[in-house]
Order: C-alpha cells, then structure tokens, then sequence
C-alpha cells in the first residue's frame, strides 16, 4: 500500500480522536506543575490518566445514546460492542508514553522529556494540519497554510502554559 493510499484510507473519526486526545494530552502536560518531583510511574499516570478518562466518556455517552434510542434499556449486546470499537482508542497514549520511555532510558530529566513530549505532540497536529490538506489534494501554498494551521493549533495550546502558569515565564 502506498503512503497516497494510506493517507485515503484514514477515517475521519480516528483522525478526530488522535488530533483530540493530542490537544487534551498536552493540555494536562501543560497545566500539570510540580514535575520535578515526579517518578517515572508518576508522569505515566499522568500521561494514561486522561485517555482512560476519554474513553470513559465515549463509552458512557455512546451508552446514553443506544439507550435513548432503544426507548428503554438495551441489552448487553450493544454495550458490548460500544465497548469494543472504544477500546482501540486506549493505544492513543502508546507513542507518548513509548517516547517518554525511551528518553528516560537513555538519562534525559522528566521535565525535559515532558517538554520534548510537548513537541512532538506539536509536530503531531502539524502532520494532522498536512494529512489533511494532502487528501484535500492541496499541493504548494495550500498544502503549507494546512500543515501551519496543525502546527499553530499546537502553538496555541503550548501558550496556554504562559496563560495558565503565570510568572514561570519570567521566573524561570
């Protein structure tokens, strides 16, 4: 399969929920202070933390709607199989953590793996930002205002920190 054809194959809605569990993640990197007295198992948690919560939350309001629609209770075969199509999004903390990992491994600080996380999350939304610009067929300028539209989404959410944690930009 080419990487044309790979690009055409993704479907929307898993695009959405890596681009929303990106900005989320990185949101909690953002806000969450007192890194450096964090462990490893620590900075994990905080990393799986909100995915699990969003997949609570698709599960438990895909659960409403089967249930509003079925006029009554449903029985547990839907809820099953709510259960199963979520559970793929649980892999969406897997190339964090890995990147985490694998920077601890090699002696890089918690605190600046975070930061080095925070990038790529940025280059992720920027990739997302060219995704979909080549499947909209875009090429040139258009192609590059798509991948820098992505890219300052994620820009976006990294001033947030100057907003939400005032006086660490001057402090430190």
């Amino acid at each position: 399969m080419t990487r044309a054809a790979t690009l055409e194959s993704l479907r929307p809605a898993t695009v959405d929920r890596i681009v929303y569990t990106t900005i989320t993640m990185m949101s909690v990197l953002i806000i969450y202070d007192g890194w450096q007295h964090l462990r490893l198992f620590d900075v994990v948690g905080v990393i799986v933390g909100p995915v699990v919560a969003m997949f609570i939350a698709h599960v438990f309001s895909a659960s409403i709607a089967i249930q509003m629609a079925a006029d009554g209770v449903p029985t547990p075969r839907p809820r099953m199989e709510t259960l199963k199509s979520e559970l793929p999004f649980l892999l969406f903390c897997v190339p964090p953590l890995a990147l985490l990992l694998i920077q601890y491994l090699v002696g890089v600080a918690l605190t600046e793996a975070i930061r080095v996380t925070l990038c790529f999350g940025l280059l992720s939304l920027g990739w997302w930002g060219f995704v979909v610009g080549k499947r909209a067929h875009l090429t040139g300028w258009g192609l590059a205002i798509s991948t820098a539209f992505g890219l300052s989404i994620g820009i976006v959410v990294l001033l947030l920190q100057v907003f939400l944690q005032p006086g660490k930009l001057i402090s430190g």
